[in-house]
């Protein structure tokens, strides 16, 4: 049982390891789709007559 435990232990760190990573991108995605919106909302507001 404590082998389990030790082993469950690092497949729990490798699990956690990978979506970390997937996080990042995903806040990286949304951060540049946020900007994208404010840079064509500015334009089209400041092309208006």
């Amino acid at each position: 049982m404590g082998a389990t435990k030790a082993n469950h232990n690092k497949k729990q760190s490798k699990v956690t390891e990978a979506p970390l990573k997937g996080t990042w991108v995903s806040v990286t995605v949304v951060g540049v789709v946020i900007v994208a919106t404010y840079a064509v909302l500015y334009g089209l507001y400041m092309a208006r007559f």
